[in-house]
């Protein structure tokens, strides 16, 4: 049976002379709502969170406004929402196949992102029926929620290398396969921990910089649009690294059966 570290050594085989084209897959992924592995997401998310609602400096922001610039950044970002919204369904199962490709040692192209894009609807119904099963757990527990989508999560590549199946149905399927190595994919996720904070402590540091020495709000809105990108750059090698890890970890665990596990 493999551990977290085999299957990490495993993806940085599968990614050798591929970091290029994987890391412009992952932005891609990421702009799209695409993301299939939920730990560095949720890292970010995290930061998001206190930024947007718990540090003192971007409340201020908000409160004083920054007239028509702010009100641009906003309808944008509405207006993308609304588009990964409809594409991130399609896009995630693209994505699963492009690291599928990784994984198999075959050749993966950025065109695999658009490879389902004829599947918005099955797309749509993975990504909606994914959440409502886990909100749905988590409303009795944290802990089952969290449980269940380990138990769902490997929907996408199931969905992407069967396209006959309903997301019920593949999600049906996850379930079976998941059945006992929920622990493993949890012990997988929580080995690039490390990883997670060492590239979440530039973001940190330069946001409290940004916040504590300018005071004028169009310049910290200004500020911060241009220093994400340069600080999270370490997300853009992270990223590509741990969906390798989950598509291989697919592929490990597909290779031999498993009792199928109550919903």
């Amino acid at each position: 049976m493999k551990l977290s570290a085999d299957y990490r050594a495993l993806a940085l085989d599968a990614l050798r002379g591929r970091w290029k084209t994987a890391v412009l897959a992952g932005l891609i992924a990421s702009l799209l709502g695409a993301n299939i592995v939920s730990s560095s997401d949720r890292v970010i998310s995290n930061m998001s969170q206190n930024a947007n609602g718990n540090t003192p400096g971007f409340a201020g922001l908000l409160s004083t406004g920054s007239g028509g610039m702010l009100a641009v950044l906003v309808v944008c970002i509405l207006a993308w929402a609304v588009f990964t919204f409809i594409v991130s369904g399609a896009a995630r199962l693209g994505y699963a196949r492009f690291n599928l490709n990784l994984a198999d040692g075959r050749d993966a192209a950025l065109s695999d992102l658009a490879s389902q894009k004829h599947r918005l609807w099955d797309g749509f119904c993975m990504n909606f029926l994914q959440g409502l099963y886990v909100a749905l757990w988590a409303l009795l527990l944290f802990i089952p929620g969290v449980v269940k989508a380990y138990s769902y999560a490997m929907t996408p590549y199931i969905m992407a290398e069967h396209p006959g199946l309903t997301a019920n149905e593949a999600i049906t399927e996850s379930r079976r396969i998941m059945d006992g190595n929920k622990w493993r994919l949890f012990c997988l996720d929580l080995s690039f921990l490390g990883w997670e904070l060492l590239c979440t402590l530039p973001m940190l540091i330069g946001f409290s910089l940004v916040f504590a020495f300018t005071h004028s709000a169009d310049t910290v809105l200004v500020l911060l649009i241009l220093l994400s990108i340069p600080l999270s750059a370490g997300f853009f090698f992270l990223h590509p690294y741990e969906e390798a890890a989950w598509a291989i970890f697919y592929r490990d665990i597909t290779a031999a059966p498993s009792d199928t596990e109550e919903i």
